[in-house]
C-alpha cells in the first residue's frame, strides 16, 4: 500500500479518519500493517500491500457472490489487449479523456484488467477496489504501476472519503448487487461536484432468450461446487467457440452476414477473444448468485437515486447498457 493512499481512506463502518497504526513508518510502500478508524475504534489489517477495510458482517449471498468471483478472476488473471477497446465501448461516449489528470476509482476492479488502462489513459491516481480474493490479482496485475492502489471493500459501503474522487467507472458489477440502487447510492458521495459516474449493467430489454434459458439455468449453477460450474461452461463454450470462428468473426468484416446471424453485434466483439477468455466469459454468467437484467426506467432511478444528473443511456449490442452522468455543482 502506497503511503498516500490514506489521504483518501475512510472506515466503512463510521466514515471516521484512517490512520496508520501499524507499518514500517519510513516506508512509502507498506506491505504488511494494520490500520485503525480514530472515530469508532475499528480495526482493518494490511495485508500483501493491500489495505483489507472489509466491513466485519457480510450477508450470507453477498460472501457466495464474492467468494465465486474471486474464483473466476485469480483462475482467468491474465490481461489481454483486447480490453481496451472492449472497455471503451461500454463507456461511450465517455472516451479516454475523461481520465487524463484525474482520480479515478474502479468499483469493482476484478482481476484490474481496467487499472492497467485508466493509468494507460492518463489517471492521476487510480484506485481499484473489490470485496474478495480478485483483489490480489489486481495488485499483481499492477504491481509495476506506482499510480494504481488497490483496496479490498464493500462498494455500498465503501472506505473512502467523501468528495475524494473525479471519476468512478463500474463496469459489469452493480448489477451483482442485491440492490443495485444500493451501490449508486453509496458510491455517488464520492464523487466532487462535477465529478462523472460510468456504469455498464446488463439490460432486460433484448436479453429475452438469457431471461429464458440462461438466467434460469444460473439460479442452479450458482448453488453448484465451482470446479463443476467450471467445466460445464467449457461444455457450453465448445459449441459457441466454434460459431464465433466459424460464422462470427467472417462477420465482422462482412456485414450482409452480421445482418443474417443472431446477437451479431455482441459476438462478433467476442471473436477475436481466445478460447480460454471465451470459458471465463460463459463462466461468468453461471456463476453468480444475483444477476439483475435492468430495465431501462430501472437504470434512470439508479442515477436519481445516486443524486446524479443521467448524461448519456445508451443501449449497447442490444443487450446492455452504458450509462454516465455527473454529480451537480454545489449551487
Amino acid at each position: 500500500m502506497k503511503r498516500r493512499l490514506l489521504d483518501w481512506l475512510a472506515c466503512p463502518a463510521c466514515r471516521g479518519a484512517i490512520t496508520l497504526t501499524r507499518g514500517a513508518p519510513e516506508a512509502d510502500d507498506i506491505h504488511d500493517g494494520e490500520l485503525a478508524c480514530g472515530a469508532c475504534l475499528a480495526r482493518y489489517p494490511i495485508e500483501r500491500g493491500i489495505p483489507r477495510l472489509v466491513p466485519p458482517a457480510l450477508d450470507a449471498e453477498v460472501r457466495a457472490t464474492v467468494e465465486r468471483f474471486g474464483y473466476e478472476w485469480t483462475r482467468f488473471a491474465e490481461i489481454r489487449p483486447e480490453y481496451e477497446a472492449q472497455l471503451l465501448g461500454w463507456m461511450a461516449p465517455v472516451g479516454k479523456d475523461a481520465f487524463a489528470g484525474r482520480r479515478v476509482l474502479d468499483a469493482g476492479c476484478g482481476k484490474g484488467r481496467h487499472l492497467r488502462l485508466a493509468a494507460a489513459f492518463g489517471a492521476k491516481e487510480v484506485i481499484g477496489v473489490d470485496l474478495g480474493p480478485a483483489v490480489d490479482a489486481a495488485a499483481q496485475n499492477t504491481a509495476d504501476l506506482d499510480n494504481v492502489h488497490v483496496v479490498q471493500g464493500d462498494l455500498t459501503r465503501p472506505p473512502f472519503r467523501l468528495e475524494s474522487v473525479d471519476l468512478i467507472y463500474s463496469i459489469g458489477v452493480l448489477h451483482h448487487l442485491p440492490e443495485p440502487e444500493a451501490g449508486f447510492r453509496a458510491l455517488s458521495p464520492l464523487l466532487v461536484p462535477g465529478g462523472r459516474f460510468v456504469a455498464w449493467l446488463y439490460a432486460r430489454e433484448g436479453n429475452g432468450w438469457v431471461l429464458a434459458l440462461v438466467d434460469p439455468a444460473r439460479r442452479l449453477t450458482s448453488r453448484l461446487p465451482l470446479r463443476l460450474v467450471s467445466g460445464l461452461a467449457g461444455v457450453v463454450t465448445v459449441p459457441l467457440w466454434i460459431a464465433l470462428r466459424v460464422l462470427y468473426a467472417p462477420a465482422r468484416t462482412r456485414p450482409r452476414l452480421a445482418r443474417t446471424l443472431p446477437y451479431a453485434s455482441y459476438l462478433t466483439d467476442l471473436a477475436p477473444f481466445p478460447f480460454r477468455e471465451v470459458h471465463s466469459i460463459a463462466f461468468d454468467h453461471f456463476l453468480a448468485p444475483v444477476a439483475h437484467y435492468i430495465a431501462r426506467a430501472r437504470v434512470e432511478r439508479c442515477f436519481a437515486e445516486g443524486g446524479l444528473t443521467l448524461e448519456s443511456l445508451r443501449w449497447h449490442h442490444a443487450n446492455s447498457w452504458a450509462a454516465s452522468g455527473t454529480r451537480p455543482e454545489a449551487p
